[in-house]
């Protein structure tokens, strides 16, 4: 019988991983997952068809292939999101192993399971936690690699003998998004400053990789040129799936950090983000104190290269996307998911180095900070659960109070947008007849409202206020529906969606 001493410890935490991200798990399609699920589940030949998504196209075929067994939302989820969140807390387990030891490893994937950011996108129909996946096979295949002894004399056929694991899951991960590219030049640059002698074999392998994903390239272009378009559509877009530069960095670092809570930059946010740097700094300064003999060796000592290694690894493509998004905005927590296991990794490491220092006051500092996380892990991840308003926008819910209490041949349901927004598409289908009015925001109110007179033909026509901020800033939709007669007779509340605006023909009739 399988005695429980024999069970190797990382077990126990993927089997509290796991459980922490069964809850909520079949909750609803929000507005992205929606679109993803609606075009993966179209015909394979359309896969590819995939301007309008800034996204590559394997997550695409992922979904295609597990909407064929079910589309159930529980499993849409466990297939693309929880078993990539999964194997990602395993292999930051065996990294940090790897380069340190196995309580860094265990510290590390612990503080990864109990991550609410973390269990928030391996609950969700999108690439982040594939991307994340890739991204850890990729660091574990470069260190294996930097980890052999340098060849005096390098030849293509040895090049691809060790690298190809590398080559393989850097070009899978390309094909999953397009913040990957931050991973693979932040590589490039730590193999520059800590493996020189690797850089040639190094250099051909992301070439090879860049290389595989160049027949992907004019689809790429031509979605680029599709989210410059939006942008000049709809202003203020961009403020909406991205940070300003100003507050991009801090913000992004706290999400990683924080969690799922609302995270505004005030007092409490700042005093504890001080407080958790000022321990970090502490704890990394007397490491450095310790271990170095001098600044030109210190790095020579495994251990102190490894240090530098996962602080790079962290702050390398962060970084990067900064720069990249004074011209392009890509910085978002989601997108960044894939540098968190080593923000982990290096807070872990600089946790059990002090606490092998058999000082006490160094033993204090260390038990502190790994108690303040895990605290914050359990506070967001408690909090994410049992607060709506932190949960995805509930779509299903508002499908089923409209059919229940809407007759569907006299309701005319309108969307401020260019289609019916994907959820809605998702859960209702074509059981409501539906107007999308487009971009209103440069167009006249005469001109919406001869966009809106089928509406006349209805009893009741029902206008989601989400999104319209941006879409219809003139209010132009209620103001056209009130002169055709309409009055507003409720406003139906939903979490995270906004306000639903009944309007209805006849008022007498319905009160009376």
């Amino acid at each position: 019988m399988l005695k429980l001493k024999n069970i190797q410890p990382i077990w126990f935490i993927l089997i509290l991983a796991l459980i922490l991200r069964i809850p909520l798990l079949n909750g609803s399609f929000w507005l992205d997952e929606a679109a993803q699920a609606l075009e993966s589940a179209r015909p394979l030949s359309q896969q590819f068809d995939i301007i309008g998504d800034f996204q590559p196209p394997l997550m695409h075929l992922f979904t295609y292939l597990a909407l064929l067994m079910s589309q159930q939302e529980w499993w849409a989820r466990l297939i693309t999101a929880l078993i990539p969140g999964l194997i990602s807390i395993c292999l930051a387990y065996t990294i940090g192993k790897k380069l340190f030891n196995q309580a860094t490893g265990l510290i590390t994937a612990l503080l990864l399971a109990t991550s609410s950011f973390h269990i928030f996108y391996a609950q969700e129909l999108r690439p982040y936690s594939l991307a994340l996946m890739w991204a850890m096979f990729s660091w574990l295949a470069l260190i294996t690699v930097w980890n052999q002894l340098p060849r005096t004399f390098i030849t293509l056929k040895s090049i691809f003998k060790n690298w190809w694991p590398y080559i393989f899951v850097t070009t899978l991960g390309l094909f999953t998004s397009y913040t990957y590219p931050f991973i693979v030049l932040a590589q490039l640059i730590i193999t520059l400053l800590l493996y020189k002698k690797q850089l040639t074999a190094h250099l051909i392998a992301a070439c090879t990789t860049g290389a595989l994903f160049l027949p992907w390239l004019p689809t790429f272009l031509k979605q680029l040129h599709a989210g410059q378009l939006l942008r000049s559509d709809l202003p203020g877009w961009s403020s909406l799936v991205s940070f300003t530069q100003l507050k991009a960095l801090p913000l992004v670092m706290g999400k990683l950090v924080f969690g799922v809570i609302r995270l505004d930059v005030n007092l409490v946010f700042i005093s504890l983000s001080v407080v958790l740097v000022l321990l970090i700094l502490l704890l990394a300064i007397k490491l450095w104190q310790v271990n170095k003999s001098s600044v030109q060796h210190f790095f020579t000592k495994p251990n102190n290269k490894n240090y530098l290694l996962s602080f790079l690894a962290l702050s390398l493509p962060l970084l990067l996307g900064w720069l990249v998004s004074f011209v392009v905005p890509v910085i978002h927590p989601k997108r960044f998911l894939f540098i968190q296991p080593f923000i982990y990794l290096f807070i872990s490491s600089l946790v059990v180095g002090n606490w092998q220092l058999k000082q006490k006051f160094n033993q204090v500092l260390a038990v502190i900070l790994l108690s303040s996380l895990l605290i914050i892990n359990v506070f967001s991840t408690v909090n994410y659960y049992q607060k709506p308003d932190l949960q995805r926008e509930n779509w299903r819910q508002v499908y089923q109070l409209i059919s229940a209490r809407f007759p569907e041949r006299d309701t005319l349901i309108v969307f401020g947008f260019n289609d019916p927004f994907a959820p809605w598409e998702w859960y209702a289908g074509k059981q409501f007849p539906t107007l999308s009015t487009g971009y209103l925001h440069s167009q006249t109110l005469p001109l919406v409202q001869e966009k809106l007179k089928p509406a006349t033909e209805y009893q009741f026509v029902l206008v989601f206020d989400y999104l319209r901020d941006y879409t219809d800033p003139y209010n132009y939709i209620p103001t056209a529906l009130e002169e055709f007669g309409y009055e507003l007779y409720e406003l139906i509340d939903q979490k995270n969606i906004g306000f639903i605006r009944v309007y209805i023909k006849n008022k007498t009739a319905i009160t009376g």
